[in-house]
């Protein structure tokens, strides 16, 4: 499972504008994976990995409806191909 962190850096690759990360002290634990501090997360830290995934959730709707469009116009195209493989013969 990708973390927080990981998640924002391939948004950040994609194109996507990334919220900057909160800097406070709290936040490093929770984005990156590792054990929360007795004390939590700050509310910043939250509301940002909140809104990576949020982010991330629709880049990968984009992706898989992409591949759904892909896949339905290499189908057509074969279909195509072969009834004009029919007509032709």
């Amino acid at each position: 499972m990708l973390t927080i962190l990981q998640k924002a850096n391939i948004l950040s690759k994609v194109g996507f504008d990334v919220p900057p990360r909160p800097d406070d002290d709290l936040s490093t634990h929770a984005v990156t994976g590792f054990p929360v501090k007795p004390e939590g997360i700050s509310q910043k830290a939250h509301d940002w990995a909140k809104a990576i995934e949020t982010l991330y959730v629709a880049y990968a709707a984009a992706r898989a409806a992409k591949s759904l469009r892909d896949a339905e116009d290499v189908r057509q195209t074969a279909m195509l191909q072969r009834l004009s493989a029919r007509v032709c013969a």
